[in-house]
């Protein structure tokens, strides 16, 4: 190896790359790649109980759980800021209190810097000089660096590699993020192939790679660039929000969604952990916590709902508002059922209120705003606030023949309908009439059978 401070990663195929030579019982001029893979021992051990499907056991969150997959790929994205190092940190540091190898990639920082953070995270100096093996590339490996990396993570037999990050990775080596076919061969030639690497019968190292999303899309649950990065993912991605904004001097937290799980353990937008950072006398304690689990009916959308309060509110300024559901549809990026669900959830927790519009639509008003971070959220300037009109829709009264009553003031019709500034205490334990799912108070059917109730609008 070329000095192990000059390893790179880059999707062509480096000029001293030695081709794996066929099973000596392979027919000349055929490869085995494709031939067909005995089950047999797998079914056999996974019905004997010596084989276990795979769980994360690396990053472990306080409760008894873990983040990474052992053997696997798994990403970590968040925006600049939202602290994904301290979380890559935190798990390394575990790692070496338990005298577990790690081996740091690292494409953004130095040697100082990194240091010093695991030193912050209470990490023996002993321990990081003897377990930890720190990478600073500068240019893009050849087949004898790769080598080296994983005679180095067989020496250390490291559990967990960080690349920090996968964007610099691939700009190092010249190749587009937004090309799948130049995405899809870094991952191969470099998170995968070390990901493959095993310890005799036990599993190689958990391989996290860290990436960015940029702050217009930090609601999403992936970086950005190919979606090849998507399918890379052999084990879990997270997505990292900052809760309370952090710093080594200012305690705060950020929160690790669930992007995917390949495995199964965590359901995507499940809130996973939460990383905790507090400043102290003799360093920085960060700890990965457990969030309580949601009971059904309770998940939030809140990286939308924070979203859909900021097209709220710019349209407030504008005097564009109120908006119909299909207005806010055009203006708010990312899965369109989320959309539908951060707008419910918004609607309930009192942040919007809604009022009947032309066409059998409903118009959305922003009583407060919505923040991912302060989740009670604030208030609009006096100054400049919307003057609040009707509020919930009034729900449908037994003996009318499944029709809406005439409201003095206001409107008949699905959605109902209050006169202006008449106020209606909500109502609970509302469901669906079409589908039979739980409602905001004083709606008769959730805001995806309305919508398609009324052709599209809301």
């Amino acid at each position: 190896m070329n000095g192990r401070n000059s390893v790179a990663f880059g999707p062509e195929e480096p000029d001293d790359w030695e081709p794996v030579e066929p099973a000596e019982d392979a027919p000349r001029g055929r490869s085995t790649a494709w031939a067909r893979v005995d089950l047999g021992p797998t079914l056999d051990g996974l019905l004997a109980g010596t084989l276990a499907r795979p769980a994360p056991t690396v990053g472990r969150i306080a409760g008894g759980v873990a983040l990474f997959y052992r053997g696997k790929v798994n990403g970590l994205a968040g925006e600049s800021g939202a602290g994904k190092t301290w979380t890559a940190l935190a798990a390394a540091a575990q790692c070496l209190n338990q005298g577990e190898g790690v081996v740091y990639v690292d494409h953004e920082d130095d040697a100082l810097g990194i240091a010093g953070r695991l030193l912050d995270l209470g990490a023996q100096p002993e321990d990081v000089h003897r377990l930890f093996a720190y990478l600073n590339p500068c240019e893009r490996p050849t087949g004898a660096d790769l080598a080296d990396v994983v005679a180095l993570m067989e020496e250390l037999r490291a559990v967990l590699v960080v690349v920090d990050s996968t964007g610099e990775g691939l700009a190092l080596d010249g190749a587009n993020p937004n090309a799948d076919e130049e995405v899809a061969a870094w991952f191969l030639r470099v998170p995968r192939r070390l990901a493959a690497v095993t310890y005799g019968t036990e599993p190689g190292p958990a391989v996290v790679v860290l990436d960015h999303v940029t702050k217009t899309d930090e609601a999403g649950l992936w970086p950005i660039g190919s979606q090849r990065k998507r399918a890379a993912i052999s084990g879990a991605q997270y997505m990292q929000r900052v809760v309370r904004p952090f710093d080594r001097d200012t305690a705060g937290a950020a929160v690790l969604v669930c992007a995917k799980d390949r495995h199964g353990n965590y359901r995507a937008g499940l809130r996973v952990a939460e990383l905790n950072v507090s400043p102290g006398p003799h360093g920085v304690r960060v700890t990965l916590d457990a969030v309580a689990p949601q009971a059904p009916g309770e998940f939030r959308p809140t990286g939308y709902m924070e979203k859909v309060s900021r097209v709220l509110e710019k349209a407030h300024k504008d005097g564009t508002a109120p908006l119909s559901y299909r207005g806010i549809e055009e203006r708010v990026t990312g899965r369109k059922d989320m959309v539908t669900r951060a707008v419910s959830a918004l609607v309930e927790a009192g942040h919007i209120t809604t009022a009947p519009g032309p066409r059998n639509a409903t118009l959305h008003t922003l009583a407060k705003p919505f923040r991912e971070s302060e989740p009670d959220g604030g208030t609009l300037d006096a100054a400049t606030a919307p003057e609040r009109v009707s509020t919930v829709p009034r729900p449908l009264e037994r003996g009318t023949g499944g029709q809406w009553p005439t409201v003095p003031g206001g409107q008949s019709g699905d959605s109902g309908g209050q006169s202006a500034g008449e106020d209606v205490e909500p109502s609970h334990g509302f469901t669906c009439a079409d589908c039979g799912t739980p409602i905001p108070s004083g709606f008769v059917r959730c805001l995806p059978c309305r919508v398609h109730m009324t052709g599209g609008a809301a």
